[in-house]
């Protein structure tokens, strides 16, 4: 039932726009796993916060209400997995699940408030004729310590995990931007020098340098094991001796690009896809079109340069990690 609503009626104009299959899936899991339990847990609240409404002073709960669910907006609307780890990705639907869960059930309990507050000339006279009057605030200020208590628990935990999840960012955005600095500065160097016709003893030692910075990267996010320190001194193969026979250099520079072409398990947008495509057609021909001039050659692999540093540009660590891993 709150599914249904979700869709049809608070996020129809959302799933209506043309989605990718990864942020149509990242929707539909929000909504299955976070909004629509949310939202079944602040009408279950809403309606147990009935009888401490009715029962104890509206005052007390008022102002044991408003700082929780300030606190509960301010953590939710400042928290942003922008930067977190792919890899934490069901983890941060986790931490942000219990957040949005004490806002939302904060805001339920509010508007519950906010009715009877309005309506006490409706109820008022009635309660106070009920009997068993201790019995039933006893027990109404059992339910309002439970609704409280759940409360604050889940922004307590909400605040731990994502404490957790910022100390594992540590470093990150230092160690991201002075890969992208020196990286794509190479790799857009490579696609010059390749494009200008400088020599080819020049354009094998940028080739050599810009893959060993990527693999380099690679290592430093977890990726290739031990399978990097080949790759690795295939690539120093370039950097030591530049001016090797060419067709050796060029069969080394090949093999460097489908080793990166396959640990590219991930591409998330069209322009992404788009590059990657373009890369696997200048493979096949640089394979198959054996007689191609060598300044033929080198503008097929500028453009390879290009397109991989408009991956990692895009997508940077998220491109060589599976969703389905």
């Amino acid at each position: 039932m709150f599914n249904r609503f979700l869709k049809k009626f608070v996020l129809q104009n959302f799933l209506n726009i043309e989605l990718s299959s990864f942020e149509k899936k990242t929707a539909l899991l929000s909504i299955e796993q976070k909004y629509s339990i949310a939202f079944k847990k602040m009408v279950i609240f809403s309606l147990l916060s009935i009888f401490p409404i009715l029962f104890l002073d509206v005052s007390v709960i008022i102002s044991v209400l408003i700082p929780i669910t300030m606190v509960a907006g301010t953590a939710w609307f400042s928290i942003s997995l922008a930067n977190m780890r792919q890899k934490f990705e069901n983890f941060g639907l986790e931490l942000t699940k219990n957040l949005f869960e004490s806002f939302s059930i904060s805001l339920g309990l509010l508007f519950t408030l906010s009715i009877f507050s309005l309506t006490t000339f409706l109820w008022k006279n009635y309660i106070e004729n009920i009997g068993h009057t201790v019995i039933w605030q006893t027990t109404s200020a059992l339910i309002g310590i439970f609704i409280v208590g759940a409360i604050v628990y889940k922004i307590f935990i909400g605040s731990i995990k994502y404490d957790i999840n910022d100390a594992m960012l540590a470093g990150q955005n230092e160690a991201a931007e002075k890969f992208f600095r020196k990286s794509l500065s190479l790799l857009h160097s490579v696609a010059d020098t390749l494009r200008s016709g400088k020599s080819l003893s020049v354009a094998n030692y940028y080739i050599g340098v810009a893959f060993f910075e990527i693999f380099a990267y690679m290592k430093q996010i977890g990726i290739m094991n031990g399978k990097l320190a080949g790759f690795i001194e295939e690539s120093n193969k370039l950097v030591k001796n530049p001016s090797m026979n060419q067709k050796i250099a060029d069969k080394i520079a090949l093999s460097l690009i489908k080793i990166f072409v396959s640990y590219c398990k991930n591409s998330i947008d069209m322009d992404s896809k788009k590059s990657l495509e373009a890369i696997c057609d200048e493979l096949w021909c640089l394979e198959h079109n054996i007689n191609e001039e060598q300044e033929i050659i080198d503008t097929r692999l500028a453009i390879i340069f290009q397109e991989i540093a408009s991956l990692l540009e895009g997508q940077g660590e998220t491109l060589f990690i599976s969703n389905n891993t």
